[in-house]
């Protein structure tokens, strides 16, 4: 017999906690530096600044749908949630998605601890070891008290990077609002306009495995809405924030793609020109937070994957947790080696190619037919498991 299910509240401390923790696992090293943004928007053109909202309603589209997975089941670490979106195939196909992500986690907090490791040296004069070992430390220390206090202060750093990004980025599209406007009037393309819109695209595919780290802060999520409001939230800030940071750094074309040194920190090239004193210590300030943030929603999303297979009957928690971040950290520093610009431009797009087939196609396929399952499970009183007696 089917019942009525309370479908609850789209927006709620713990959805906007969950948008927060999108946004600041997608605001790191490439976002904050700029590099992802003259990669896969400025340099082809006039459309770079509209293609961030098709990027991002792509990774809501995924987002939404794990999101929804791991609530019917009360299930929150990506390995758990691909096994009950990709059934009937999930010891194939989910087995395969645990290895390739569990590997591509390691990309994003590795540009992390590159580029944070380079701030510490330019700015306090630390070497690169201690750099790297500042923000080890750090990450670490918010990741082992659990979902909580990465979504508290995954929300309290968001709000920070807005306001840094809105007045830097509104600063600089003041300064360069010629600039700018010359490109979108005259509709100035560089590449063309097949090659801007896919590498939009690509931009979403292969951030579309933050979902791993929104889906690891939504423990608690119980109501259907919550879901859709996290992701609705998240799909405006995103936008909004990358939207602005890509029209700040038009203004900077073509030097920003075409000179070596503005090319590694186009955000930095930008602000410098601006010649406002005060930016030499808030574009800092935002590139650290962006940077804390990344790694920590990232290696958040890896504990709790690793905690399923190593220490399982270790019963303090919080030490489980320490050991096993500080060991995942270890493995990205080493990564890290690489370089940023590597890890960018060519790591993130062969990821994206990779998520085409086993995170893109399954999810809009074999995840949506489940959450229909699913979903008559929760209206027969069956799902989610325990928490079935509060609705009505």
């Amino acid at each position: 017999m089917q019942t009525k299910v309370n479908k609850g509240k789209y927006f709620t401390p713990l959805t906007i906690g969950v948008a927060a923790v999108w946004f600041s696992s997608h605001c790191g090293a490439g976002f904050a530096s700029g590099t992802q943004e003259v990669a896969y928007f400025v340099r082809h053109g006039w459309l770079a600044p509209f293609w961030p909202l098709v990027a991002m309603t792509l990774v809501g589209m995924v987002m939404y749908v794990t999101l929804e997975i791991g609530r019917l089941h009360a299930v929150y670490t990506y390995a758990e949630i691909v096994q009950k979106a990709y059934a009937p195939v999930n010891k194939v196909l989910g087995t395969l998605y645990d290895v390739i992500q569990t590997i591509s986690m390691l990309l994003a907090p590795a540009a992390c601890l590159a580029g944070g490791a380079a701030l510490f040296n330019q700015i306090l004069g630390l070497p690169t070891f201690l750099g790297t070992l500042v923000m080890l430390v750090m990450t670490v220390l918010v990741c082992i008290f659990g979902a909580k206090v990465v979504r508290a202060f995954g929300t309290i750093l968001t709000v920070a990077m807005i306001v840094c990004v809105a007045i830097i980025a509104g600063f600089g599209i003041a300064a360069n609002w010629d600039v700018i406007t010359r490109h979108l009037s005259e509709r100035i393309i560089y590449t063309s306009y097949g090659e801007s819109l896919w590498w939009g695209i690509l931009y979403g595919l292969f951030q579309a495995g933050i979902w791993a780290a929104g889906a690891a802060s939504a423990v608690g999520m119980r109501y259907r809405n919550e879901a859709k409001g996290a992701v609705i939230l998240g799909i405006i800030l995103n936008t909004l924030m990358l939207s602005a940071v890509v029209l700040m750094i038009m203004g900077g074309m073509p030097t920003v793609a075409t000179d070596p040194d503005a090319r590694l920190l186009p955000t930095l090239f930008v602000v410098n020109q601006l010649n406002i004193p005060a930016f030499n210590i808030v574009y800092p300030l935002l590139l650290f937070m962006a940077l804390i943030t990344t790694a920590v929603g990232f290696v958040f999303a890896v504990q709790g994957r690793l905690g399923l297979l190593f220490l399982k009957n270790m019963k303090n928690v919080r030490l489980k947790n320490t050991i096993i971040s500080t060991g995942w950290l270890i493995i990205i520093w080493m990564v890290a080696q690489v370089g940023l610009l590597a890890i960018i431009q060519k790591g993130y797009a062969a990821l994206g190619y990779i998520y085409i087939f086993i995170l893109i196609i399954p999810m809009f396929t074999l995840g949506v037919m489940n959450i229909k399952k699913y979903r008559r499970l929760e209206e027969e009183g069956v799902l989610p498991p325990e928490i079935h007696s509060d609705q009505g």
